[in-house]
């Protein structure tokens, strides 16, 4: 299998377990420095709004985000090219303001040497912060 194929098998496979809430199976395809973050303008406007480093900052990633009740997760495609892999995937929750979100969200997984060295996640930040105000 080529480089491109294998990553995505791989993300495909972290976002099934993800969407399972398995964050233990995805840390094996994890670089011991990999960065997690989510691409906002205001930090403070949601709890998980935050840069992560390292496999313990993709823990508390998953920690903050159990903060929302997750009703819906829906990876809608998964392609890539090289040592990238985009996402493209649907997710609603409620928030405990009990707002709901209803969006799409982009991510970009970056590789090096067979390991995820990068997430950068592009969710709807304004719907996100609205739900949180």
């Amino acid at each position: 299998m080529e480089p491109a194929a294998d990553n995505v098998a791989t993300v495909r496979h972290i976002q099934e377990a993800i969407g399972r809430g398995d964050i233990l199976a995805p840390m094996a395809h994890m670089s011991r420095n990999v960065r997690w973050a989510v691409a906002c303008t205001d930090r403070q406007a949601a709890p998980f709004f935050k840069v992560y480093n390292g496999r313990q900052g993709i823990a508390a990633f998953m920690q903050d985000m159990d903060v929302v009740d997750m009703t819906a997760f829906e990876v809608k495609s998964v392609f890539g090219q090289g040592d990238l892999v985009c996402v493209r995937l649907h997710m609603a929750f409620t928030t405990p303001t009990g707002r709901g979100v209803d969006m799409d969200e982009t991510q970009i997984w970056t590789f090096a040497e067979g390991k995820v060295i990068s997430v950068d996640l592009f969710p709807d930040t304004q719907a996100v912060a609205g739900a949180f105000a």
